[in-house]
């Protein structure tokens, strides 16, 4: 009864934050494309770069306090310890290391203009970016925090807060301040990154968490805290430099292949802008979902319960690739019409049609590095992190000098396919699942080619009424996919290996 009320409750708790995100996923979709018409595709690509130069920052600064304390919190409440404490040692960890890191940037402002005399952030730029790490720090550890006690709902209202003031400030500051030249396009993005935190960790910080019915004794000190958290912060840190490295390197193999700084820069904005989040919008369930798992098995991890793990594991892995093809479907029919429609051109759209075969392998990462953060093996992440990067940068650096634009499709595809054959194999020894392969991938093609081919010969059919592109191509998407999930649910029906109820995800 306690596993099928806990699986009803992270679905219930899985559909919340995904109607959320789908609603911030798009509404920051429309602002990417806002701001690209308005500053230029560009000054988008200036703003990614500081952006996952900030990111960066944030990473270093912060510690890993979203991990830390949903998984920590977890485990502790699982075998019955002092939580609270443990709480207190994350928050004094990650605001020591984020403020220590703040004091260092304001000292050290005037380096990057010094350093960089093209594109370079000004000193005002950096110190407001550095005043807004200790509230990115504590965001984090207060979001954990909320999952480990299953408080979901406040990190979602904090992240709606936190995107309405950015997307307000930065949207303000393009109408009326960057046009008259009283602002730099930098400094706008780092006040509203210093507004947006601070707004959401405020609210964040006046809610109280249940205090529950624990021994008080934690089962860990502060010092011993210090050494299950150096793991965490490693995966972290080496993730978020190789991204920040790989996005400095797409801009100058573009210039190694011929193109000016400013079409270098414009295609790379479009590429951050408009491509990669149109991969990644469809993905809201399974980021959800990998991050609500994580308290899930780390609390199943610490009471050795196998079973749920084993369960969770492979239902999770069933559904993301099943959902995963439905999605290449719709980008290989309707790349074209999808990027010419978010404000591309047709080149945003062949490149959209052309990267959709790597759709299940991303969705398949970010589910299987929550399975690995909930049973804390952050050492093999960090390990095949690091060896997928490289295989990412070094067929970056070969093909993009050779291929131009090209070339960034085919690391996407290098990486994502090397490191996660290995991901997805350390997971099924680390839960002992031997799934059904036929289950798992033949099943949910046969019923997707199935559905493409029924709706395919439909659709001439449908021409006869001479629907509106838009209209047809809806009316198209929606007869595949509701054929397609009826084919796997009568293919499936019969398979069923549980006694007891799994919910849909």
């Amino acid at each position: 009864m306690t596993e099928t009320w806990n699986q009803k409750l992270l679905f219930r708790e899985t559909l919340f934050l995904s109607i959320c995100s789908v609603c911030l996923q798009g509404l920051g979709l429309l602002l990417n494309i806002f701001l690209t018409r308005k500053l230029g595709a560009a000054s988008v690509g200036e703003l990614t770069l500081i952006g996952s130069f900030y990111g960066l920052a944030a990473v270093l600064s912060g510690g890993g306090g979203f991990t830390a304390a949903s998984r920590f919190l977890s485990e502790e409440q699982g075998c019955g310890g002092n939580p609270h404490r443990v709480y207190r040692y994350i928050v004094r960890f990650c605001l020591g290391l984020s403020i220590s890191a703040a004091v260092l940037l304001c000292i050290f402002a005037d380096l990057p203009a010094k350093l960089m005399h093209q594109n370079a952030p000004d000193a005002n730029t950096v110190r407001f970016l550095s005043i807004s790490l200790p509230a990115a720090a504590l965001l984090a550890c207060l979001k954990g925090r909320c999952y480990a006690y299953q408080r979901v709902y406040l990190p979602a209202i904090s992240e709606c807060i936190e995107f309405c003031v950015r997307a307000c400030t930065l949207a303000f500051c393009t109408v009326f301040l960057i046009p008259a030249g009283r602002i730099s396009i930098l400094t706008s993005f780092a006040i509203a990154a210093l507004l947006g935190q601070s707004s959401a960790a405020l609210f964040l910080a006046v809610f109280r968490m249940p205090h529950g019915k624990y021994c008080g004794v934690c089962s860990f000190t502060f010092r011993s805290f210090l050494k299950k958290i150096m793991p965490i912060i490693g995966n972290a840190s080496l993730v978020a430099i190789l991204s920040s490295t790989n996005d400095a390197l797409v801009p100058l193999t573009l210039l190694q292949f011929g193109n000016s700084t400013e079409d270098a820069l414009a295609q790379f904005g479009a590429f951050e802008a408009i491509i990669i989040p149109t991969l990644f919008f469809p993905s809201v369930i399974q980021c959800c979902m990998s991050g609500l798992i994580v308290p899930v098995l780390s609390r199943a991890n610490a009471e050795k319960d196998k079973h749920q793990i084993r369960v969770l594991t492979e239902r999770v892995l069933e559904q993301t690739i099943a959902y995963a093809l439905f999605i290449v479907l719709i980008l290989m029919h309707s790349g074209m019409e999808i990027g010419i429609l978010l404000g591309g051109d047709a080149f945003t759209g062949r490149v959209l049609r052309q990267m959709a075969p790597v759709v299940p392998l991303i969705y398949l990462e970010i589910i299987m590095e929550g399975i690995l953060r909930g049973l804390g093996k952050h050492n093999f992440s960090t390990v095949n992190y690091l060896a997928e990067y490289l295989v990412r940068i070094s067929v970056l650096l070969i093909c993009v000098p050779l291929f131009g634009f090209y070339g960034i499709a085919a690391s996407y595809m290098a990486c994502n396919l090397t490191g996660n054959a290995v991901r997805l194999y350390f997971v099924l020894r680390q839960t002992e699942l031997k799934p059904v392969w036929r289950r798992i991938i033949i099943r949910p093609l046969f019923a997707l080619v199935l559905s493409w081919q029924l709706c395919t010969l439909g659709q001439h059919l449908l021409a006869r009424f001479h629907l509106h592109p838009l209209a047809e191509t809806a009316v198209y998407l929606v007869c595949c996919g509701g054929m397609y999930y009826g084919l796997l649910r009568l293919l499936n029906h019969r398979q069923f290996r549980r006694a007891e109820p799994v919910p849909d995800f």
